[in-house]
């Protein structure tokens, strides 16, 4: 039902020029083609659930040549000291 309503309200709004985010529950077929379609761009959540869009997925990033942009954030709390890293690559290799 939340999926449904996810992808309906995806219609509603202007996606071009856009990056949608979601949790893994977002990360399917539907909801990339709905963000597609309205010319979005999308970063979607993949849990090792998905073995094998997780096997592709990491296959995107092994044998890199050139920079590509990325991120680093670090957060120290609660006893803990977390560190983050996004690279931006291309998805074309991930299974249809």
């Amino acid at each position: 039902m939340e999926l449904d309503a996810a992808i309906e309200a995806q219609g509603l709004v202007a996606l071009r020029g856009k990056v949608v985010t979601g949790d893994a529950l977002h990360c399917n077929r539907r909801t990339v083609a709905a963000i597609n379609a309205g010319g979005g761009n999308w970063c979607l959540a993949l849990k090792a659930n998905q073995e094998s869009l997780l096997s592709d997925a990491r296959g995107c990033f092994t044998g890199l040549e050139a920079a590509h942009p990325e991120a680093v954030t670090e957060d120290t709390g609660h006893g803990r000291k977390e560190t983050r890293k996004a690279i931006v690559v291309s998805a074309k290799a991930l299974g249809d």
